[in-house]
């Protein structure tokens, strides 16, 4: 009694796991015009996206964090610390504003300070994705990527935050208190480093 329950238990595995194999095999085989086989594979599909400075220099693959206000970035590798530095289309994204098809910039997340207009102590208030908490600051043309101590957060004043529409602007902070804020252990000029316009490309 006991063998032939086992071998019905079987005789239906065996039945699911074929039931389970025959789609795959034309879905990624290329068997399948409707699949993402070898030769359905939508033109454009690649594994990874690489974002490039103006120098044509590989600045790293595209990813994108949690977050609003900008269109994805890279995470650099500033002397063994990780950081995302994010970017977004050049132009300007207000009301009537027009942007770059193509072209990119350094743009996020924004530098907060414990000052009104854009002046005091700097603050990182972001925390996006497992990396090192960081904040880019834009002056004119220049992106300056400033990164978090390796510390825990402290609840801050904050007076005024970073903002870029078309130029770089500051928004008043009324003053906000910041519970997730750290203080600047180090900078690093992006521009410099990595000149715009930016480029996304395989």
């Amino acid at each position: 009694m006991y063998l032939r329950t086992f071998y019905s238990l079987m005789s239906v595995l065996a039945l699911c796991l074929v039931a389970v194999r025959a789609p795959a095999h034309g879905l990624w085989d290329g068997d399948d015009d409707r699949g993402w086989g070898e030769h359905a594979r939508p033109e454009g599909k690649h594994a990874s996206v690489r974002l490039y400075d103006a120098r044509g220099t590989v600045v790293g693959d595209v990813v994108y964090v949690s977050g609003i206000g900008y269109d994805g970035g890279v995470v650099l590798n500033v002397k063994g610390v990780f950081v995302f530095a994010g970017i977004s289309r050049v132009g300007n994204v207000g009301p009537g504003g027009a942007t770059s098809a193509s072209e990119m910039r350094w743009q996020y997340p924004q530098l907060a300070y414990s000052g009104e207009n854009c002046s005091g102590t700097p603050y990182i208030y972001y925390e996006r994705g497992a990396f090192r908490p960081s904040a880019i600051e834009r002056k004119g043309t220049t992106a300056t990527l400033y990164i978090a101590q390796d510390t825990v957060s402290q609840t801050t004043p904050i007076g005024s935050f970073g903002a870029v529409i078309g130029d770089p602007i500051c928004i008043r902070g009324a003053p906000v208190f910041v519970s997730k804020a750290w203080p600047v252990e180090s900078t690093l000029d992006l521009t410099q480093l990595y000149p715009e316009p930016l480029r996304i490309a395989p």
